[in-house]
């Protein structure tokens, strides 16, 4: 029987196509980790080794010989194929200890997307999952507007500075939060979730994720959040409701935009810096958009210098730093950045070959999913998209919170969405 309100919505979302006692356990785990995932980035660690647990423990998995399944349209078998290279990469490095510390920070893009490779394991109630995920997104932004208040009022506080960027996400780095947001955003429209909570909840979601995205100041995330929009209207334009909420968020998301680059100075700076050409012989600029233009060249370079196989896992930030002081970029070595771009970056550290994985890890799922018809295809690609703008501008594998982001996406996305009536109270 279909329950109506939030709770029945809730219990369906989390119960209904859940059987067994170690589904709900291995289901649990899986949205404790995704609901922590924007607010609690130091537990993540052992929340990945619970989730891990509960899918060996399972008897469905050990019941019959386990068989492996590879599948070479899955972004799982490209993902771990990356990890893996890295690890080869520590063969023609010489800072080991570097090289380590970034395997391990790597080392989500193979533990979450190779549980994908057991077919004995039960893949039910990603809908849960994904609202989870959406709903540590939202406690995140209220704390952060709550704590960004609080701050403001206080004595010394920085005002309405204190709403925005850094000062505002306070949990993750303002480029990441944003890139979860916005996901959050697609996960929604095009994830089934709309089709399952009540229209007064789904509206304070998506507006509370939309604060929060202008909040961050980050310019991708103010790119990709129309996009998303744009994205959700065509995916959904015979749906009359989400048509008209989808229109209504866009139309205020340019008008709060419009708003805050007029008058906020800082945000009309970053704004205005999207226009403004730059030199990329400048290398000690400090303006974000300008430096970035020198850290990808020297990537570049460094790639190129040591083709075909890179500099090896360990050996690329020292690489960096060496080719910042050639160059003279002052800042960006004083600030040991890295290439701010994951597909220099990788190109960088493993050559021709990691790059070649990294393209191939979007490329590959993107073509499969232009062939047959996929429901899911529309939030899979979206994903994709996602993934490929973010790895533009930031070198997203080389932190915990982009290496288990991604990971978590290109595990928990492919998993069957569950048949919902799309009717709601």
């Amino acid at each position: 029987m279909k329950r109506t309100g939030l709770d029945g919505r809730l219990r369906d979302l989390f119960i209904g196509d859940v059987t067994s006692l170690g589904d709900r356990w291995r289901l649990l785990s899986i949205c404790l980790f995704a609901f922590c995932l924007p607010l609690a980035p130091v537990v993540l660690p052992l929340l990945m080794l619970l989730v891990i647990a509960t899918h060996l423990v399972d008897r469905e998995v050990w019941r019959n010989r386990p068989v492996v399944r590879f599948d070479l349209f899955s972004p799982a078998l490209w993902s771990v194929l990356l990890l893996l290279l890295h690890v080869a990469g520590m063969a023609w490095t010489t800072n080991t200890d570097f090289g380590w510390f970034d395997v391990g920070i790597k080392l989500p893009l193979l533990l979450l997307p190779m549980l994908a490779f057991f077919p004995g394991v039960r893949r039910t109630g990603r809908d849960a999952v994904l609202f989870s995920f959406c709903a540590g997104n939202m406690v995140a932004v209220i704390i952060c507007l709550f704590s960004a208040v609080f701050r403001a009022t206080m004595p010394g506080g920085a005002g309405a500075s204190e709403f925005l960027s850094s000062n505002f996400s306070a949990m993750l780095h303002p480029s990441y939060f944003a890139w979860y947001l916005v996901t959050a955003l697609a996960c929604y429209f095009l994830g089934g979730l709309k089709d399952r909570l009540p229209r007064i909840e789904g509206i304070l979601l998506v507006g509370l994720l939309c604060i929060g995205l202008v909040l961050t100041e980050s310019r991708m995330g103010w790119i990709t959040l129309p996009l998303v929009l744009v994205w959700s209207l065509v995916a959904a334009w015979q749906d009359r409701w989400t048509r008209r909420l989808l229109l209504s968020v866009l139309v205020t998301s340019m008008l709060g935009g419009t708003a805050l680059a007029i008058f906020s100075e800082g945000v009309r700076y970053r704004v205005m810096e999207l226009f403004t050409p730059t030199d990329p012989a400048t290398a000690d600029a400090g303006a974000s958009a300008a430096i970035r233009t020198v850290v990808w060249k020297a990537a570049w370079d460094v790639g190129n210098h040591n083709l075909p196989w890179g500099t090896g896992t360990g050996d690329v930030k020292d690489e960096l730093l060496l080719r910042y002081k050639e160059i003279g970029a002052v800042h960006a070595e004083e600030r040991k950045l890295n290439a701010h771009n994951q597909f220099l970056q990788t190109f960088a550290a493993l050559g021709l070959p990691g790059l070649a994985a990294l393209l191939l890890l979007i490329l590959v799922p993107l073509a499969r999913l232009l062939l047959p018809r996929d429901p899911d295809g529309s939030l899979r690609a979206c994903a994709l998209v996602l993934i490929a703008l973010n790895f533009n501008v930031e070198s997203m594998l080389e932190v915990q919170a982009g290496a288990v982001f991604t990971g978590f996406l290109l595990w928990v996305l492919w998993w069957p969405r569950a048949a919902v009536s799309s009717s709601r109270p």
